[in-house]
């Protein structure tokens, strides 16, 4: 289903579910994050949802919350303040990340892939990107989101490129509008 276009990067909050047939696959990407084999398992067979509030907290900085939960009933959460400032965490599917955010433009970011599809809205009022370090298995992945027309619908599309060594993997997500 489609994204409303009242839903933007000023506020994200929704329910997505991550389309399989329009995504690529995360395989390669998770394997190299050292994602366990039975978690990578559980994203190819299981529907993903994710949940997500956008919001502004007491502190005055805009937060982007997420919870992810498969039919596999593996679940992951991840609290994002989008203020560009380094953050660890330990994550019980990526272990001991560090991580910075913040709504960007898609001008400014250094990799042609991840600059690709955006809707205009988009272009015009920007991007959320992400960039997540490992502390424990040597990767780095910039993510990006946004929303894009897929196959004539608007849909809430995640880019992400992921670095280990010389290894680099990209990756298209897709999801659908539930509610």
């Amino acid at each position: 289903m489609a994204v409303p276009s009242t839903v933007t990067i000023k506020d994200m909050s929704g329910v997505y579910v991550l389309n399989k047939t329009q995504s690529d696959s995360v395989q390669t990407l998770l394997k190299m994050q050292g994602v366990r084999f039975i978690v990578r398992q559980a994203v190819l067979y299981s529907t993903v949802i994710v949940t997500i509030k956008q919001y502004s907290g007491d502190d005055g900085k805009v937060h982007l919350d997420q919870k992810q939960v498969s039919t596999g009933g593996i679940t992951n959460e991840e609290f994002r303040v989008l203020d560009w400032s380094w953050n660890g965490t330990e994550n019980r599917i990526w272990g001991k990340v560090k991580g910075k955010n913040r709504v960007g433009k898609v001008s400014e970011l250094d990799d042609d892939f991840l600059k690709e599809g955006w809707t205009q809205d988009c272009i015009d009022d920007g991007i959320i990107e992400t960039v997540s370090e490992s502390l424990t298995n040597g990767w780095v992945a910039t993510q990006v989101f946004g929303f894009a027309d897929v196959d004539g619908l608007r849909k809430q599309v995640r880019r992400i490129v992921g670095r280990k060594g010389d290894q680099v993997e990209r990756v298209r997500q897709v999801y659908d509008w539930k509610a």
